[in-house]
């Protein structure tokens, strides 16, 4: 028999190694290396994907008879920016409903996915307004639709991903009788959160890799624009019409408590988890303006208050901007189609106008990573815990550390796109120095 220390330590032991797996689990090993299937077929094993070419948007991936727009005021704050916009972004008629991605940084901008895109005998046509990047800034997963199945044609319906460069495109669901919309992909890269059915709409995980579903958290059939919390245990959704807050391992739920004059148009949570950002028209009015919520005291603030449309809102990694979609004519002067501007804005409703004119209302993304800046301290997240510091930027190189949650680095050098991330040059408190992968939400800035 075990005497009972024996016992007491063993259980310690467990609690510990049961602790240690949960941490590496919900941060993948400190480089959630994205693992995808490289064909159409669900009942292969995945393979690696892996790319040693640094990030450069190539004039080859775009048609010669692409307009493309450019930034015509490009805020000081922003350093590696980058946003997809989707819509009739791209004046070409053949080209509308595409994928842009915009360096805010280069002004470069790529066409990663175009209307009438072939895959496998399939023409796509993205049905916005459904984009999300992967934590690691090197996918993008959209919803399109098979324009040459004619039968139930709105609802012909799938999730694809494809990497930010425009290659790799494939498909990643196999249910195209369930509509589709809303897709965010989860913190920890392991899922996409979907909103979908075939009457109605219900909250499901799909799984990254295989495109299985995962979980289900709702059926009352009325759920949808759902988006998740920067740490991935909660999400906020609508039910109802009504904004809620769900937690995801155990489904428990609480509404935030908005006008019942507000008519939410989309939500988006920011990444320093104190507010919910939501575009609404009150009072049934045909405009809508950006607002924010504090999730923990429920106060509202209208951030635009303008007499324009506005659409989409999008947090920049950093928690104090806001990204979103703005038509240039006044909502009464609007006569169907019109043109819209790309904004940003801050807490104290300063606007930067980022891109002009993209042709029609469109939605955006900006990119989670890279954000880091060179010289600014950081601390690590839970999410990035036991994060691998290596000898240079790359899965080959030699683990140095293995930096715990609450560690204080230093960024001195970066970024290197290498191996499917972003590698910066950091040193931590002990003065050790080494290259470490950046993913949305490992880092938190130092504020003095």
């Amino acid at each position: 028999m075990y005497s009972k220390s024996k016992f007491v330590l063993i259980n310690f032991v467990l609690a510990a190694l049961l602790s240690l797996i949960s941490c590496t689990v919900k941060s993948i090993t400190a480089e959630p290396t994205l693992i995808l299937s490289s064909t159409p077929s669900l009942s292969i094993l995945p393979t690696l994907i892996s790319s040693t070419a640094t990030y450069k948007p190539t004039s080859t991936a775009i048609p010669s008879t692409l307009i493309l727009p450019s930034p015509t005021e490009t805020p000081l704050f922003i350093s590696n920016g980058r946003i997809l916009f989707v819509g009739n972004s791209i004046k070409d008629d053949v080209n509308s409903n595409g994928l842009v991605l915009l360096n805010l940084k280069s002004n470069e901008s790529i066409l990663v996915v175009h209307k009438n895109q072939e895959l496998n005998g399939q023409t796509l046509l993205l049905s916005y307004p459904n984009i999300t990047w992967s934590p690691d800034g090197h996918w993008i997963a959209f919803i399109a639709i098979n324009t040459e199945n004619n039968f139930f044609w709105h609802a012909q319906e799938d999730i694809y991903i494809v990497k930010s460069d425009g290659t790799e495109l494939r498909r990643l669901t196999y249910s195209p009788r369930h509509t589709k919309r809303d897709i965010a992909w989860s913190p920890d890269g392991q899922y996409i959160l979907v909103a979908m059915g075939i009457n109605g709409s219900d909250l499901y995980l799909v799984d990254a890799v295989n495109g299985e579903i995962a979980k289900r958290l709702t059926s009352s059939g009325n759920n949808y624009m759902a988006v998740w919390s920067p740490d991935g245990d909660k999400i906020a959704y609508l039910e109802d019409l009504a904004l809620s807050i769900m937690n995801v391992t155990d489904k428990t739920s609480q509404q935030i408590s908005i006008p019942s004059n507000h008519h939410i148009l989309g939500i988006s949570w920011s990444p320093n988890n104190e507010q919910i950002a939501f575009v609404s028209s009150v009072d049934n009015s045909k405009c809508g303006d950006i607002f924010t919520v504090a999730i923990n005291t429920g106060e509202i603030t209208n951030l635009t208050s303008s007499k324009y449309y506005e659409r989409y809102p999008d947090w920049l990694p950093d928690g104090n901007h806001l990204v979103f979609s703005r038509s240039v004519l006044a909502c009464d002067e609007m006569v169907g189609p019109g043109d819209w501007d790309i904004f940003i804005t801050n807490p104290v409703s300063e606007e930067h106008k980022i891109v002009s004119d993209t042709s029609s209302e469109t939605t955006i993304a900006w990119s989670p990573v890279p954000n880091l800046e060179i010289g600014k301290q950081y601390t690590i997240t839970e999410l990035g815990a036991f994060l691998n510091l290596r000898t240079e930027p790359s899965l080959n190189g030699k683990i140095l550390e293995k930096l715990p949650a609450g560690e204080v680095v230093t960024v001195l050098d970066g970024f290197v796109d290498m191996d499917d991330y972003y590698w910066w040059k950091i040193q931590t408190q002990d003065g050790i120095e080494g290259w470490a992968v950046e993913v949305a939400n490992w880092y938190k800035l130092l504020t003095e």
